[in-house]
């Protein structure tokens, strides 16, 4: 059997996956399509779009020839669009919850580029959609995970996911059609040309991030005393556009495995914590944050309630658990405030709980190489069921 032979035969056998495969991934399209806008929404993001595609047989073809005996991996492809650059990396850490990814994929466009080049900067990857991970993709459950607890996926179908800026996707098309679709050799005045747009356009996606963080900064506000919109107004803003803030909500959520959602009354339970840690200002709470973070991160593993609501376990008991954007801010506001010692009021939740946490805080805080998980098993035999209002119904606890 000559090469040639070879290589039909090779073609003619991805095509017949093609085929056997296409109504799974024109199912799955619009899916994850709808996932990955679900998933932005609710970590806080507000400018971008998301938007999938089932490669066509020909497209499809095209590669195989181009390259026989290379598997095809982008039969199902969705491109994430932000308005910022800044939102790109955040974004990114988004997305790949839904997938389990090959890292090995991952390129970055821009790193290919010469030194004293310009182009479009765009960041694209494969992952695989596990069986368990179809479910996930249509309900919005936390892990991509198999059912026996592994990430193996070898069989599951794959798609490749691109995320860029609008004004690098705008570009990217523009020079894909003009250039690469050109029957003839472009003169060095339109390679100029489209090198100087190249540029401008990667100083307009740097001028954008500036814009915003300049306007974001110049609404910041002392809290007024009054009425506490200026104190809302910042630590919304905070929330929304820290990346931190939002990585930090990604982890506790994942960490506790509760869906992720809107709380009745998170509002009034975060202006409590933050007000008791002392930051009233947008300033002094990047500051604490950067500070108490990882404190509340492990504060939130080993005291969460994952079975009755997370904030007002013993207030509204009846409510599920869920996890909502801020809740990084929640744990590590109240775990300042509590190795502080500082009182937590106007909080719903009762001072005995309080009191638990405050013993759980500080030994996290005075052992940090300390296992949350660890400190949450011993937490939990100590601490008063949930639904416990009266301060009869708690009793101090030790963790030393």
């Amino acid at each position: 059997m000559d090469t040639r032979d070879s290589e039909e035969r090779l073609v003619a056998a991805e095509l017949a996956r093609y085929d056997r495969e296409l109504r799974r991934y024109r199912a799955l399209r619009s899916r994850i399509e709808a996932d990955f806008a679900r998933r932005l929404e609710a970590a806080g993001f507000k400018y971008f779009h998301v938007t999938a595609r089932v490669k066509s047989r020909e497209s499809f073809e095209r590669k195989v020839r181009r390259a026989p005996d290379r598997e095809v991996r982008d039969i199902l492809g969705v491109r994430v669009i932000a308005h910022f650059e800044g939102d790109l990396p955040a974004m990114e850490q988004v997305v790949r919850e839904a997938l389990i990814v090959d890292d090995d994929s991952w390129v970055d466009k821009s790193e290919m580029l010469p030194i004293d080049a310009f182009g479009y900067r765009s960041v694209q990857f494969v992952g695989r959609i596990p069986e368990e991970g179809q479910e996930r993709v249509a309900t919005g459950a936390v892990r991509a995970v198999g059912s026996d607890g592994t990430t193996d996926a070898s069989d599951a179908p794959q798609v490749e996911v691109q995320l860029r800026t609008a004004l690098s996707d705008t570009w990217s098309e523009l020079e894909h059609d003009l250039r690469y679709k050109s029957a003839r050799q472009l003169p060095r005045e339109v390679d100029r040309l489209f090198a100087l747009s190249a540029a401008l356009l990667e100083q307009a996606d740097d001028n954008l991030d500036q814009i915003r963080r300049q306007v974001e900064e110049a609404r910041v506000a002392p809290p007024s005393r009054a009425d506490g919109g200026g104190e809302r107004g910042y630590i919304g803003r905070f929330i929304q556009y820290d990346g931190d803030s939002r990585t930090l909500d990604q982890l506790i959520t994942a960490a506790l495995d509760v869906p992720f959602g809107a709380v009745t009354g998170s509002g009034r339970e975060l202006r409590s914590v933050v007000r008791a840690a002392g930051w009233h200002r947008y300033e002094q709470l990047a500051d604490g944050f950067a500070e108490y973070s990882e404190l509340g991160r492990r504060l939130a593993i080993a005291c969460a309630n994952t079975t009755r609501d997370i904030l007002l376990a013993d207030a509204e008991p009846q409510r599920p658990a869920r996890s909502f954007r801020g809740i990084g801010v929640y744990w590590t506001a109240l775990s300042a405030a509590l190795v502080a010692g500082t009182a937590v009021r106007e909080s719903r939740v009762p001072d005995g709980r309080l009191a638990e946490y405050r013993v759980v805080a500080e030994y996290l805080n005075v052992n940090p190489d300390a296992s949350a998980l660890s400190v949450r098993s011993r937490y939990v035999a100590l601490a008063a069921p949930a639904g416990t209002l009266d301060d009869e119904g708690f009793a101090p606890i030790s963790l030393a």
